[in-house]
């Protein structure tokens, strides 16, 4: 039962990163926007999540680039409206 649980997290964190690629492909959000960045960190920490029950070191760390990489993308996200409002 819990081998499921950890998948069904896994898949889900799947289909968010790859479900923002989609729609970045099809032009239904922006590299810079906030769902794009959302749909990616929140993706990456699932999967991260369904790493810890079933380990892979090169699937680990690529997941933690990606955080790295959606945070430095909100952090501009909210900068730039930030700038937008002054």
């Amino acid at each position: 039962m819990i081998d499921i649980l950890f998948d069904v997290i896994g898949m889900t964190g799947t289909f968010l990163v790859v479900g923002a690629f989609f729609l970045l492909q099809l032009e239904k959000v922006t590299p810079d926007g906030l769902k794009y960045n959302l749909m990616n960190l929140s993706g990456a920490i699932l999967l991260l999540i369904s790493l810890c029950y079933n380990f892979n070191l090169a699937s680990f760390v690529i997941e933690l680039f990606w955080i790295v990489a959606s945070l430095i993308g909100l952090y501009k996200y909210f900068k730039a409206k930030r700038l937008q409002a002054a």
